[in-house]
């Protein structure tokens, strides 16, 4: 009391081995996003590291500006209350402000190829 041949039995009873067309193209797409996702992110990295060596080498110029006119008296700061330079490529330009027991310093460099310059100040005690 069969219910068909022993062929149809055997197609029917075996286990299917392998994957689908369908499955590999679903892993393809989603390979497709993650490594489009990935250089999406590399591409910011490597703006945020440029823009963080670029922020450190403008400080670096500050402080040496900045420790280079803190070393000259008050009465010598007021009389040239301007300047500028550059410095490794980067423009450099100073303005010293203020009467009394302190004098304002600020400071403005400008690095090549970019719009906005970085600007720092501070204070400078008098005695």
């Amino acid at each position: 009391m069969s219910t068909g041949s022993p062929q149809a039995r055997r197609a029917i009873a075996r286990p299917r081995n392998g994957t689908s067309l369908v499955e590999v193209l679903i892993a393809a797409v989603m390979m497709t996003v993650a490594v489009l996702g990935l250089l999406g992110s590399s591409t910011s990295i490597s703006q945020q590291m440029g823009a963080g060596r670029r922020q450190m080498m403008a400080a670096s110029i500050a402080q040496r500006r900045l420790d280079s006119l803190l070393s000259v008296p008050c009465s010598a700061l007021s009389a040239t209350p301007t300047g500028s330079g550059v410095s490794s490529g980067i423009q450099e330009s100073w303005t010293v402000s203020g009467s009394g027991a302190t004098r304002r310093v600020t400071l403005s460099l400008v690095l090549p190829r970019l719009k906005t310059p970085y600007t720092y100040t501070t204070l400078v005690p008098c005695q």
